[in-house]
């Protein structure tokens, strides 16, 4: 479970998400369903886990520098690295919760009439 805050209320949402982002003239599609070891993710979900263990998604960034986004992704090493949720998962670059790793599922390149 994801909670997203939003103008200070916290919605819950399901855990699965598609999210997508524009960048150098494409579209990148990206998810965090059926992750697995040797996934190449990027940690793009920005937030904090609660006392529940429940992530709280605040924001997503996809500047290089933060997530390596989109030519330096992440490596999951383990998905079930610890039971404490900020170090849940752990890949090539560190540790989090699944919530804030998504992959590249699709990228759409665009034409310059759709700009």
């Amino acid at each position: 479970m994801v909670l997203i805050k939003d103008l200070n209320l916290q919605i819950t949402v399901i855990f699965s998400m598609l999210v997508s982002h524009k960048y150098n003239n494409k579209i990148y599609v990206l998810s965090n369903e059926h992750l697995s070891e040797g996934d190449l993710v990027f940690p793009t979900a920005i937030g904090k886990v609660n006392e529940k263990d429940e992530f709280i998604i605040e924001e997503f960034n996809y500047e290089n520098c933060m997530s390596g986004f989109p030519d330096e992704p992440h490596i999951i090493r383990d998905l079930h690295h610890s039971d404490y949720k900020p170090y849940e998962i752990r890949t090539s670059h560190g540790y989090g919760p699944v919530e804030k790793y998504f992959k590249i599922t699709a990228i759409n390149n665009l034409n310059k009439e759709n700009e």
